[in-house]
């Protein structure tokens, strides 16, 4: 009796990867899928060389043999924390401070330097405040209540804008940004099966560190034409990407890749942008209204895969220098990132009539609560709106 067979094609959770070094070798890393759409990297300070020699394949050989080694264990444990196998005793022992490196280097390695940077100062005030010898065992309330405690008592300098301005003490804003990485891995140290719940989750909402709300800035379409009506160089995309901005409410980094593939014509022949959107990876599609269309650069001789914008900076900082300059020269006196151009036209469809859950879709946001900030900023500008009226 003959049986049926079926080949079944498993995908690996675990795969080895290699970046290219400028030296001319090869670091391997692992690339490993961990479930519902999350990834972390491993980099294990492994490297292969160019093979010029017989020594050079037998030393890549050998590299190679290891990393599959380190390959295979990783592939038990995470099925072990998968199924609930894993050793808690094991898991308790391992090191804190080198699991937040390796979310560190997992950052840097995706290419998410705001998040990367924020982490690594972390550490740093972890290790100011414990040491690196910090095994999970050792994590509870007490731990992170001592901890924000260390936040409050250190001396540390920050300015997000003027670097020069030297202040005594850390501030709210930095210090809740500190202690949102910590919390972050311990959340994912928590997914990982590594502990069995984030300690900093039954620390009294009260004690953490919060920072003041902050006033949203925006503009208003008087000063959206300020900035149209100002010359500004035309082989810079600054002030086209920014003004494309406004009128469709897409982040930096989604403009900035944003390619001419990505503009597709919806059923009713209107033109909509189709992308995965980079903070989130969540897909977003988008109508484009005349005045979007409007600030587009000509495109007939460009492939689909080109960039839309192909002279802005990879940094959005660097955009927001060069931002800075445009809205000087426009007369406006209001501090303008190029994520103003986010607000502006949340605030701007507000006021025009679309209504809370429209505006969330066109934003990507998940929650309409998200977008409820810019419904009390439409409000607020009522407010001033009829106030302008003399009392009679």
């Amino acid at each position: 009796m003959k049986t049926d067979t079926k080949t079944i094609n498993l995908k690996e959770p675990i795969r080895i990867r290699f970046k290219e070094l400028k030296n001319g070798c090869k670091s391997i890393y692992l690339d490993c899928y961990m479930g519902k759409g999350r990834r972390a990297y491993r980099f294990l300070n492994i490297y292969l060389r160019p093979e010029n020699t017989v020594e050079d394949r037998k030393w890549n050989k050998e590299q190679m043999r290891m990393a599959n080694v380190i390959k295979s264990q990783q592939i038990i444990e995470l099925q072990n924390r998968r199924f609930g196998l894993c050793c808690n005793s094991h898991a308790a022992q391992d090191n804190f401070i080198d699991y937040c490196t390796e979310i560190y280097k997992t950052y840097m390695a995706k290419g998410q330097k705001t998040c990367a940077t924020l982490q690594k100062y972390a550490i740093e005030r972890l290790v100011s405040y414990r040491g690196k010898d910090v095994r999970f065992s050792q994590i509870d309330k007490e731990y992170i209540g001592g901890f924000i405690e260390h936040l409050d008592n250190e001396l540390y300098i920050w300015d997000k804008h003027c670097t020069g301005n030297r202040s005594r003490g850390i501030s709210d804003e930095y210090k809740t940004a500190l202690f949102a990485r910590v919390m972050t891995s311990l959340n994912k140290a928590e997914r990982d099966g590594l502990i069995p719940r984030n300690p900093g989750k039954d620390i009294d909402r009260r004690q953490k560190p919060r920072s003041r709300p902050k006033s949203r800035c925006y503009l208003t379409l008087d000063e959206v034409r300020k900035i149209i009506d100002t010359p500004y160089s035309p082989n810079n995309d600054i002030k086209r990407a920014f003004l494309f901005c406004c009128f469709c409410g897409l982040r930096y980094s989604d403009v900035r890749n944003l390619r001419w593939r990505n503009l597709k014509t919806a059923p009713d022949g209107k033109i909509q942008i189709e992308i995965k959107m980079q903070k989130t990876g969540h897909d977003l599609y988008l109508p484009l209204s005349a005045n979007a269309l409007t600030w587009l650069p000509p495109h007939e001789s460009r492939s689909p895969d080109s960039l839309i914008f192909c002279h802005l900076p990879v940094q959005v900082s660097n955009a927001d220098c060069r931002l800075a300059t445009l809205i000087r020269k426009s007369g406006i006196d209001k501090h303008v990132t190029f994520h103003v151009a986010r607000h502006t036209f949340a605030t701007l469809t507000l006021s025009y009539g679309a209504d809370l859950y429209t505006v969330s879709k066109l934003l990507g946001h998940t929650k309409v609560q998200t977008t409820q900030i810019y419904a009390k900023i439409v409000d607020e500008s009522k407010r001033k709106a009829v106030d302008l009226i003399p009392t009679i």
